[in-house]
C-alpha cells in the first residue's frame, strides 16, 4: 500500500473517495478492473475495517443510499437500512435501575452489527462481482499487516488506558504495554480468518455460524442478553431515500432511525432564508443564522428520531414549507439559540463515495459509533465490537427509549445529490451527532461556487457533541482556529459560545465528495477532507 495521497480527482469516467487512501485504492483497483461503484465501495468498505478500526470494523453498522441501478424505489435511489436491533431479552428497567445514562463501553451498548448483512445485500442487488472478491483485499491486508495511520496513531495514543483495559484490544493494539505508533505494523490475522469466512460463506458465517456464535458467547460473559437467535433474526431494510431541494439540488438521504431528515430539515429552512438574503455563508455573516438552524434540527433530531416501528416521527411535518419557514423566521429574529416551540464523544465513522461510467453512485457509511466502538474485540474472530446501542435514551417515555429488538437513533446518514432528475454527487461524512452540520457546510460551500476540494477542507464549526450522552444543542459551538473572525462573531451575536481547536482537527468531522463536473462535460470530479488519511481517486 502506498503512503502518498492525493486530496482531489478530476477529469474520470468513474470516481471514488474515502478517509484512508489503502481504501480509496482498493476501490480504483476494482473500478479499472471493469467492476461498478458498488463493488468499488465494498472493497474500500472492508479495507477500511482492517486500517482505520479506530472508525469502523466487521463488528458496526451500515447504511447507504445507491442510485443510478436496478428497480423498485422512488426515482431508481434506495436506502440500504443494515442496522442492528438491540438484544430482544435486555431489561431496560434493570438498567435504568443501575445506571443514569446508557452505558458507552463493554457489552452493553452492543446491538447486534449490521455491517457484514449490509454488505451481502449490497454486492447481492447491485454488484457485479461476488463479496468475496471485494473482501480479498482486506483480507490481504489483514494478515500481511498496515502501517498505522497519522489518524489511528493519534487516536490510539488518546484512547490507550480505555484500550488497555480490554485483553483482546490489549494484545492487538498495546503490545508490550505501549500502544502501537504511526508507521508501526498492525497485523489481524485472526480479523483476515474472519474475512475469509464471509467470503466463503457469505453473510451467513456471521448471523448463522460461528463467527456470531463467538461473539455472543464473549458478549454473554460480558454480561449482554445478546444471543444467537438475535444475530439470526437480523435484517436489512431497503426503501426509498427522503429528499429536501437546497438552490435547485435536491439533496438525498435516510429517514427512518438515521438523522438523514433532519439535515433535510436544515436544508429546507435554509433555502427559505437563501431565497431572501442570497448565497449563504457559513464562514462569514450568515454563521449565526446556520448555526441556529441546526441548532433546531438538532434538537428536533433529540425530540424525535427513533426506531419508526415503535415512534414514527412526523415526517410530513418536520419537512412541510410551514416549518422550514417558521425554523427559517426564528433563526433571522435574533433570539436564534433558542429552540421554537413546536407546531401542534467524538463520533467514529468512515464515508465511502463512488460513482462510475454506468451511472451508478453510492453512498456508503459504516461505524462504531465512538472511538473504537465499546472497547471490546474478540481475540477469536478478531472483530471489534460497536457500541451504537449507546444511542438509546434510558427514560422509557422518548421515542428513543431502550427497548429489545429495537433500534436505537442512528448518526449514520449517506447522502446522494440529483439535479434535472440526474445523479450528480454523492456524499459521505465523519461526525457522529454533528454530521448533518458537516453535510451542511459542504452543501452551502458547492452552492456558492466552491470547489470541492475547498468544500471539503474550508475552517469548520460544528454545534455540540459530536458523541451521545450530550444534547447537541447545547449552545457552544467548536470551531478550528482558522474559522474567520467575522463568523465567530455572527455566532456569538446569536448567542452562541464559541470554544475553539486546532486547525483540521476531525472533532469537527471529515467529508468525501464526488461530483459530476459542469453538467458532465468534464466528467467525475472527486475530493476528500484532509482532516482524515484518505485519497480521492478517478480515472
Amino acid at each position: 500500500m502506498r503512503t502518498d495521497r492525493q486530496l482531489s480527482a478530476a477529469g474520470g469516467a468513474w470516481a471514488v473517495a474515502t478517509p484512508h487512501a489503502a481504501a480509496s485504492d482498493a476501490a480504483a483497483d476494482v473500478l479499472r478492473s471493469g467492476g461498478n461503484a458498488v463493488d468499488a465501495a465494498l472493497a474500500a468498505a472492508a479495507m477500511l475495517t482492517v486500517v482505520y478500526p479506530n472508525q469502523c470494523a466487521v463488528g458496526g453498522d451500515l447504511l447507504a443510499l445507491v442510485g443510478g441501478a436496478g428497480d423498485g424505489a422512488v426515482g431508481g435511489v434506495h436506502f440500504v437500512n443494515a442496522s442492528g436491533r438491540a438484544p430482544r431479552a435486555i431489561d431496560a428497567g434493570s438498567l435504568a435501575a443501575h445506571h443514569d445514562v446508557m452505558p458507552v463501553t463493554g457489552a452493553l451498548p452492543v446491538t447486534v452489527p449490521g455491517v457484514v448483512a449490509g454488505w451481502g445485500t449490497l454486492a447481492e442487488d447491485w454488484g457485479t462481482r461476488p463479496l468475496a472478491a471485494a473482501l480479498a483485499p482486506a483480507e490481504a491486508a489483514a494478515r500481511e499487516g498496515v502501517a498505522v495511520a497519522p489518524g489511528l496513531a493519534r487516536d490510539l495514543a488518546r484512547e490507550q488506558r480505555g484500550l488497555a483495559r480490554d485483553p483482546g484490544l490489549r494484545a492487538l493494539l498495546v503490545p508490550d504495554g505501549a500502544v502501537l505508533t504511526e508507521g508501526q505494523t498492525l497485523r489481524q490475522r485472526a480479523l483476515a480468518d474472519t474475512l475469509a469466512l464471509i467470503g466463503e460463506h457469505g453473510p451467513a458465517a456471521m448471523y448463522s455460524g460461528e463467527i456470531g456464535a463467538s461473539l455472543v458467547r464473549l458478549l454473554a460473559q460480558q454480561g449482554s442478553s445478546m444471543t444467537e437467535a438475535d444475530f439470526a433474526g437480523h435484517s436489512v431494510e431497503v426503501s426509498a431515500a427522503s429528499s429536501a431541494e437546497y438552490d435547485g439540488a435536491e439533496y438525498l438521504s435516510s429517514a427512518g432511525n438515521s438523522q438523514g431528515l433532519y439535515f433535510l430539515m436544515a436544508l429546507r429552512a435554509l433555502d427559505v432564508v437563501r431565497a431572501a438574503r442570497g448565497p449563504l455563508d457559513p464562514l462569514g455573516r450568515d454563521a449565526g443564522i446556520v448555526a441556529s438552524v441546526l441548532n433546531q434540527v438538532a434538537v428536533d433530531r433529540d425530540r424525535y428520531c427513533a426506531d419508526p416501528e415503535w415512534t414514527p416521527a412526523p415526517v410530513d411535518l418536520l419537512l412541510s414549507d410551514a416549518y422550514a419557514q417558521r425554523i427559517a423566521e426564528h433563526a433571522t429574529s435574533g433570539a436564534a439559540n433558542q429552540p421554537v416551540e413546536q407546531p401542534a464523544a467524538r463520533g467514529d465513522t468512515v464515508a465511502v463515495v463512488a460513482a462510475d461510467s454506468s451511472g451508478t453512485w453510492v453512498s456508503l457509511i459504516q461505524s462504531v459509533f465512538h472511538c473504537f466502538g465499546a472497547m471490546l474485540l474478540d481475540p477469536a474472530t478478531g472483530i471489534l465490537l460497536h457500541n451504537r446501542g449507546a444511542s438509546f435514551t434510558l427514560d422509557p417515555t422518548a421515542p428513543n427509549a431502550l427497548v429489545g429488538g429495537k433500534r436505537p437513533l442512528h448518526t449514520l446518514m449517506p447522502v446522494l445529490v440529483r439535479e434535472a432528475g440526474e445523479l450528480t454527487g454523492a456524499h459521505g461524512a465523519m461526525g457522529g451527532r454533528a454530521q448533518p452540520q458537516v453535510h451542511t457546510h459542504m452543501a452551502l460551500q458547492l452552492a456558492a461556487g466552491a470547489s470541492l476540494g475547498h468544500a471539503t477542507s474550508a475552517p469548520r464549526w460544528v454545534l455540540g457533541s459530536m458523541e451521545a450522552g450530550v444534547a447537541a444543542g447545547a449552545g457552544t459551538i467548536t470551531a478550528e482556529r482558522d474559522v474567520p473572525d467575522a463568523a465567530v462573531d455572527a455566532i456569538e451575536r446569536a448567542g452562541f459560545g464559541v470554544g475553539k481547536i486546532d486547525v483540521s482537527d476531525d472533532g469537527v468531522g471529515h467529508g468525501q465528495l464526488v461530483r459530476r463536473a459542469n453538467g458532465g462535460r468534464a466528467g467525475l470530479v472527486a475530493a476528500t477532507d484532509p482532516r482524515a488519511d484518505g485519497s480521492a481517486v478517478a480515472g
